[in-house]
């Protein structure tokens, strides 16, 4: 009795979190929860088997962590889950812990194809691991990212799901049946329509389709869904508990109920506040948390209750500890790199891995805030990082490929994917030349390959400057109301482009019936499309380099996939736009439209507002408004955002309106879902739990912070005292009968999902609107106010300077010249000399038993990009790779000018030979080959193993590898492969120096020649 009583005022004291801030861990880096453990988990802590298992996101990917209660919940990171051959941002995913506590489930995918419908329903990898020593397997890919996928019940066994579903069509959902053990997909089995909640148990596996809870029968072609009970409402939950019951939790009106299926009996066991009570599986049961007092589990075997005030992020197996949240650094700011408050980062200085906990200690009430880093706190003690994966062996679309069946009896190399055809239709090997792999490039495109978006990648007159959130939010304040009229002045950062304006090329758009675009709506959306960056995530702010783009080359984002240009992205920058963006538009943009929405972040939202505007129109057209339609008030471009990313429909010849994805009485989101960041910064580590419209104005609520931790923009001018939107939490509101085939409350309200279920009507949730009861726009730059200054992450390199000053000192720089991106004046390159990149091996290549050839250039081209930083302001780079893999060798040569060197039965000319390494992009331990030209004294190439990351230590600079005789041919020579290459340390091409001598310096490699 006294233990209970001090459970029960402990548990009263914890604090429901203000849904108007989203709480902050405190920071303190450790990873141990709780230093006192006695105190906080009981004396008998020590002999307890409690583990937790969660995962959350960022640029390092998917982190698999865990601890255990008997540590006092030290917390280590398992694995960390990401693609090698995918360069795409943070990552985004879900985990579960199988019945035998043996091996967790993932599915992950780059949080940015969240956006995409396509990509959620089918483009997320799935892989199982061994929790002991963080071995992974990735046993599928194009599987569905949902909370209710992977499915783990009471053994070793792994539900995934993927569906076929779009707009206007509801499709099919494959269920994929995986053993963690073995590590590998066992079984598939087709159901027509949106299945969800997929569930193994020893008595055989459930799921809920069309209204019902259903048992999943058969296999192949003879799987069958059969049908145990209709379900009173949307599920939440679905969880395996003691004697064959299934435990569920179900939305009924306003509040989350607890049911049981047991014995061909469904059985309401009670109820508590809609989104306050929660249901999770446990060792041996089930587990309901949160607002629990109405539960009844007296005839509920399995199932047990913890009360809680707050919202629950995960539990522990035994249901010891709760977390409230559990998030990288890097994603309450979603920027890549971020600082912490006190600079109490990584050793790298970057936010990703970092991730910040609060938990409760069940028995004590104990509550703990702490953060750990994942590079030094792994269950691996010493390991080193988790490697990022190979292509799977499995794919949902269908029988595994020749390629497929020997991944996954290891007899493949794991490099690429090349196509079946070349132009002619036939097999690469027959339609390739002798020449090799050349044929394929053609003015620096792969033949066959090249993407119809309208700016190409690493053209150093088309980088993006990343810009500083101050600078995105002084674009937005004045773009809405038509001021955003800055002068470009010609030839603006060296893009050879005209003088123009961003509204001079892109006016502010008319509404119709009049009015504004609310600043905060345009930012919500630049924070959920790209996070704030026009530059690619390599490019800092401050710093120049690729635009960014989700999907270059239609792969998948991959570099081991050949681009398939019909599938290619073309969203370019801050506001990912697409619409003329892309040759077969009508009509495109013209050069210095596309240009500037390719290098200027001002244009480039001045460009993304008219596609908003466009949406907002079109709904007007339809007769569809909200709240009536009032422009002023944020709440009311709930429908337009809806429209901006998935589309508005107005075939007059079709069902017209707003599609069934983003609507937000869809299965695929948790029908007791509350507001998208307004209890904690964790719900930014799952946005695949929000329609789209939800997520762009929770960040329009919730600003993100900058990689110095400050707001990246202010918070509207909200109704009262309330601090908050006044959103719709009814999430029926855009379901009727009468207008799209949808009923309000049902488990699957609209389960055609096909052009019916289109929502053409009006909503209203607020009634004579005014700053009482909505909220309007507020902005911190004041209208016609000068551009706001640049603040940059690193300084600028070094312009045109040489490593000690001697005279006749030749530079080659990687761009032959310079340009005026990073602080640099442009100019036109020397002739002393010259760099050129070879990609691949230009090798044609008959490879293993599965009778295929290679092209090579067009894998290495993939992972080659340009950044804006060291010498002069750029520098290419790819990554490190395994020696012997000649599909993505990339060679740099900086070859010295043969006309000014002497033949080879002359003297020498001594230089000695500097590289220059930039502050940051330069990662890799690499092998520069200093070759002295052909020569009659018999010099021969010497070579110096250098540490890129550790000749800068976050600084330009030079670095001396010694003296060389040259001659005619002479210069320097260095590739990205390199042991023990993984795909993963950048590999920096900069600038080398060769600075006159008369005598031997043995510099830094003992050179001296």
């Amino acid at each position: 009795m006294a233990a209970t009583a001090v459970l029960a005022s402990s548990l009263a004291l914890i604090p429901f979190v203000s849904p108007t801030a989203p709480a902050e861990a405190a920071d303190v880096t450790t990873n141990v929860l709780f230093g006192t453990p006695e105190t906080a988990l009981g004396k008998d802590y020590e002999s307890s088997t409690d583990v937790i298992v969660n995962g959350t996101g960022d640029s390092d990917g998917f982190h698999i962590v865990t601890a255990s209660e008997r540590e006092g919940y030290a917390f280590r990171e398992v694995a960390s889950l990401r693609r090698k051959d995918i360069d795409a941002g943070p990552w985004t995913g879900y985990v579960c812990t199988t019945g035998s506590g043996r091996y967790a489930a993932a599915v992950y995918m780059p949080s940015m194809w969240v956006n995409k419908p396509g990509a959620a329903y089918r483009g997320a990898f799935a892989a199982v691991v061994r929790l002991s020593d963080g071995k992974v397997t990735e046993v599928a890919r194009g599987v569905q990212l949902a909370y209710y996928s992977p499915g783990c019940g009471e053994d070793d066994r792994v539900l995934f799901s993927t569906s076929s579903a779009t707009d206007t069509d509801a499709g099919d959902t494959t269920v994929i049946e995986a053993d963690a053990a073995a590590g590998k997909a066992i079984g598939v089995r087709k159901f027509p329509g949106q299945l969800t909640h997929a569930l193994p148990t020893p008595r055989g596996d459930y799921g809920v389709l069309n209204g019902d809870l259903v048992k999943l029968t058969g296999h192949g072609k003879s799987a069958r869904a059969q049908k145990q009970t209709a379900l009173p409402g949307p599920v939440f939950a679905l969880t395996s508990s003691a004697d064959g019951a299934l435990d569920l939790g179900v939305v009924q009106g306003r509040k989350s109920v607890i049911n049981r299926w047991h014995g061909g009996k469904l059985t309401a066991l009670g109820s508590g506040e809609i989104g306050k009570l929660k249901l999770f599986p446990r060792k041996g049961g089930s587990l309901a948390v949160g607002d629990v007092a109405g539960v009844d589990t007296s005839r509920a075997p399995g199932l047990k209750t913890q009360p809680f005030n707050g919202p629950p992020a995960g539990v522990s197996r035994e249901g010891h500890l709760i977390t409230t949240s559990l998030v990288s650094d890097e994603l309450k700011g979603v920027m890549a790199p971020e600082g912490t408050p006190e600079a109490k980062a990584t050793a790298d200085g970057r936010a990703a891995g970092l991730i910040r906990i609060q938990a409760t200690a069940v028995r004590t009430g104990a509550k703990a805030s702490v953060a750990f880093d994942t590079d030094t706190a792994r269950v691996k003690t010493g390991g080193a990082a988790s490697p990022a994966l190979d292509p799977a062996a499995f794919t949902v679309s269908g029988t595994p490929t020749p390629r497929a069946q020997a991944l996954a009896a290891d007899t493949e190399p794991r490099d690429d994917v090349e196509p079946y055809n070349c132009d002619e239709g036939v097999k690469e090997s027959i339609c390739l030349s002798r020449e090799g792999a050349e044929v394929f490039v053609v003015d620096g495109q792969v033949k066959g390959y090249e993407i119809p978006c309208l700016v190409k990648r690493n053209d150093p007159k088309r980088q993006a400057l990343q810009p500083s959130a101050n600078q995105v939010e002084w674009a937005v304040d004045q773009a809405v109301h038509g001021y955003l009229t800055t002068q470009r002045p010609a030839n603006w950062h060296d893009t050879g482009l005209p003088a123009y304006s961003p509204q001079g090329l892109f006016p502010k758009p008319v509404l119709t019936g009049g009015g504004d675009i609310p600043a905060q709506v345009v930012l919500g959306i630049l924070a959920q499309e790209s996070n704030f960056k026009q530059a690619s995530w390599h490019s800092v702010n401050g710093a120049a380099g690729n635009v960014l783009q989700a999907d270059w080359f239609g792969n998948g984002a991959s570099i081991h996939y050949y681009p398939n240009s019909g599938k290619s992205d073309c969203g370019y920058g801050i506001a990912q736009v697409t619409s003329g963006m892309r040759d077969y538009d009508s009509p495109p943009f013209d050069t210095t439209r596309a240009g500037a929405i390719t290098t200027d972040y001002a244009t480039n939202i001045a460009a993304g507002m008219q596609i908003l505007a466009e949406k907002w129109n079109q709904l007007k057209a339809l007769g569809m408004e909200v709240n009536g339609g009032s422009p002023q008030w944020i709440e009311n471009w709930y429908m337009a955002l809806w429209g901006y990313n998935s589309g508005v429909y107005t075939d007059p010849t079709k069902p017209r309106g707003l599609g069934f994805f983003n609507n937000p009485a869809n299965a695929t989101y948790p029908p007791d879902r509350q507001g998208f960041l307004r209890a904690t910064f964790d719900d930014a580590a799952h946005p695949a739990n929000w329609p789209y419209q939800e997520k762009v104005l929770g960040w329009a609520e919730t600003p993100h912070k900058t990689w110095n931790w400050e707001p990246s923009y202010v918070v509207p001018d909200f109704p009262g005292a309330q601090s908050l939107l006044n959103l719709p939490t009814n999430y029926g509101m855009f379901c009727s009968p009468s207008v799209n085939n949808c009923t309000p409350g049902t488990t699957n309200p609209c389960p055609a999902m096909n052009e019916s279920c289109r929502w053409a009507g009006s909503a209203a949730w607020i009634t004579g609107q005014s700053e009482s009861n909505s909220s309007r726009e507020q902005l911190r730059f004041a209208l016609g106010s000068p551009e706001s200054a640049l603040i940059a992450k690193y300084p600028s390199g070094p312009c045109m300077t040489t490593p000690d000053g001697t005279p006749g000192t030749i530079v080659i720089d990687d761009l032959n010249g310079r340009e005026d991106v990073y602080g640099c004046a442009a100019s036109e390159a020397t002739s002393d000399g010259k760099f050129t990149m070879q990609y691949g091996d230009g090798l044609l290549m008959y490879r293993d038993q599965l009778l295929t050839w290679r092209a090579t250039p067009a894998i290495a081209q993939i992972d080659v990009h340009q950044l804006g930083a060291g010498y002069n302001g750029h520098v290419f780079f790819t990554h490190s790779y395994p020696e012997s893999d000649f599909f993505h060798k990339v060679t740099g040569r900086w070859t010295l000018n043969p006309a000014n060197l002497p033949a080879a039965d002359k003297p020498g000319k001594r230089y000695n030979v500097w590289i220059h390494l930039p502050n940051h992009g330069a990662e890799a331990t690499v092998r520069y080959t200093v070759k002295p030209g052909a020569n009659q004294v018999g010099l021969a190439a010497d070579t110096c193993k250098v540490s890129q990351s550790n000749r800068t230590q976050g600084k330009d600079a030079w670095f001396k590898l010694g003296s060389m005789s040259f001659w005619k041919g002479g210069g320097v020579e260095m590739d990205n492969e390199h042991l023990p290459g993984t795909g993963d340390a950048n590999v920096a091409f900069d600038a080398v120096a060769f600075v006159p001598v008369t005598n031997p310096d043995a510099g830094n490699c003992a050179f001296g020649h």
